[in-house]
């Protein structure tokens, strides 16, 4: 009887395993070999073996301690020590008594490098020690692949965080430095200013100098911005029409002071513009001409010759493409920089240029934007015969178009309005300015009544609706509306407006934003909104934007 027992357990036994083999059959090939292990007769039993159809030979006549040792020869050589000892019994045993799994990932090679996993469990204890356990080794190369590829994507993240970071002390340092000379500046023709109080064109030259050095400031802190913004990839595109002198003209006054100080001479050429107008992104193109003229300025000798201009090549009847160039006479570039000019800091150095000013950030930028805008940069130079950038794009073009003034030999730095203009060039248009600061509306009111506008003035949203109400139809002709208005903003002053009756809802709407933030999306097209413009605004760019729409 007892003899008929043993016989029926050995075939529960065998019927056990059978299933066992059957289920695991059925699984999935990550599961290569499956073993139950008797530490304690340190033997082994092979439950499914998946390697073998893979031409990989398993030990089998042997003990198991034989076989952990004899298995060393398919793993990895950095490896290899590291898996052996895991498979000793006495280690599996202590490891084990913490814990009734454990497990080890290493690399094989059997014809590639490949990833596996072995995990012992305990399926039987005696005298809580652990006896029998069951092997299984896996596939996990996929698996792992993903997770180093995961790996690698935190840490390039983490380096390009660190580089951003890196480059924004430097940038914040070379800032620093930068806006020495405008502070300076402004310091400097204030406190002359109050010396000469008596002589008035003393004190408007002081002031005119101020106010280009503060402009001067309000770029570098805006370019700072927007680098931020081009190196997190949240810059966005504010597409708009504009004159392309204009354009060019507002970019030359910024670098006016540069120019003075070097005894620069300026060549501007739109010979071969035809369309005046164009649409894009204002702002971006002028920070492309800005970057490159100022690249310019730095790297040519005192009382050098700088040549700009632009040409045009129609592609069809609503679009044209646009190349912008800057060429000087300065020191050019010598083949070691050009590999890596657009490299943040990258600077060229020569003995016939004393130190170079700026972020060294300048050509960085302009690749940058260039891209953005989906355009193209070509760069033509020779060590000690100067350099020429042209930056091409296609522009669509603007509701005007005319034929362009020839070359202009040089550029005259004077004021684009007489006296005499800015009281005749209007005549009793009237304009509703909605600002709730009295600063920035009484420049505004000073611009617009100086050129013989009717300034009336709303100081929030519900006021501002409540003017245009009350006024008779057709009675303003255009509204300035500043968009970070309190308790109710541009945006829903301008539908509050738009809702009122017919004259309401065709009125110009030109937005006024003081939003430094390059990620600052403008949603003004949907309220009807004609342009934005960036306060504090100067004169010259209001005008253009009153002319346009009055």
């Amino acid at each position: 009887m007892r003899d008929f027992e043993m016989d029926r357990n050995e075939d529960f036994k065998e019927s056990s395993k059978d299933k066992l083999n059957c289920a695991i059959a059925s699984m999935c090939d990550e599961w290569l070999l499956i073993e139950e292990i008797d530490l304690e007769a340190d033997t082994f039993e092979i439950l499914h073996d998946n390697l073998q159809k893979q031409g990989i030979p398993v030990p089998r006549n042997c003990s198991y301690s034989q076989q952990n040792f004899e298995m060393q020869e398919l793993v990895a050589p950095e490896y290899q020590e590291y898996r052996y000892n895991f498979g000793v019994r006495d280690n599996l045993r202590k490891l084990l008594k913490q814990s009734d799994t454990a497990e080890c990932e290493y690399i094989v090679c059997t014809g590639e490098n490949v990833w596996r996993r072995d995990v012992f469990r305990v399926v039987e204890w005696k005298e809580e020690e652990p006896k029998i356990l069951n092997w299984f080794h896996m596939n996990i190369d996929s698996k792992k692949s993903a997770e180093l590829k995961q790996r690698q994507a935190i840490r390039d993240a983490y380096l390009q965080s660190e580089q951003a970071y890196a480059i924004k002390n430097m940038y914040l340092k070379r800032l620093n430095e930068e806006l020495q000379m405008p502070i300076n500046m402004i310091v400097g023709n204030a406190s002359v200013a109050r010396t000469f109080v008596t002589n008035p064109e003393r004190v408007t030259a002081c002031i005119e100098e101020i106010s280009l050095s503060a402009k001067a400031i309000f770029r570098m802190v805006r370019q700072m911005i927007n680098t931020d913004a081009i190196q997190q990839g949240t810059t966005l595109l504010q597409m708009q029409q504009t004159s392309v002198e204009n354009l060019w003209r507002n970019t030359l006054d910024i670098v006016k002071p540069s120019m003075r100080l070097r005894r620069h001479t300026m060549h501007l050429d739109m010979a071969q513009l035809y369309h005046r107008n164009v649409i894009g992104d204002v702002e971006k193109m002028q920070q492309i001409l800005l970057n490159l003229l100022q690249n310019a300025i730095d790297y040519t000798p005192y009382q050098g010759e700088i040549f700009c201009g632009i040409k045009e090549k129609p592609m069809d009847e609503t679009t044209g493409y646009f190349e912008f160039y800057v060429q000087d006479n300065g020191v050019g570039m010598s083949e070691e920089f050009r590999k890596i000019m657009f490299e943040p800091f990258a600077r060229e150095h020569s003995d016939r240029i004393e130190r170079v000013e700026g972020s060294g950030l300048g050509l960085m930028i302009v690749q940058n934007l260039v891209r953005l805008l989906d355009g193209e940069i070509e760069v033509e130079t020779k060590t000690g015969h100067g350099t020429k950038i042209t930056v091409g794009m296609k522009l669509r073009y603007g509701t005007e178009s005319k034929d362009a003034e020839g070359e202009i030999q040089y550029f005259d730095w004077s004021d684009w309005e007489s006296a005499r203009e800015r009281k005749t060039m209007f005549s009793g248009q009237h304009v509703l300015v909605v600002d709730d600061n009295d600063i920035t509306a009484s420049i505004e009111e000073q611009i617009l009544t100086e050129r013989g506008l009717v300034v009336d003035r709303a100081i929030n949203g519900e006021d501002a609706i409540c003017m245009f109400e009350r006024s008779p139809a057709h009675y303003y002709d255009l509204i300035l509306m500043d968009m970070g208005l309190p308790f109710m903003d541009g945006y829903a002053t301008t539908m509050g407006i738009r809702q009122l009756r017919e004259d309401g809802r065709t009125v110009p709407v030109i937005a006024l934003s003081s939003r430094l933030y390059a990620d600052d999306e403008f949603h003004g097209e949907e309220y009807g909104m004609k342009a934005r413009l960036q306060k504090p605004v100067s004169a010259r760019k209001l005008m253009e934007a009153v002319r346009e729409y009055i």
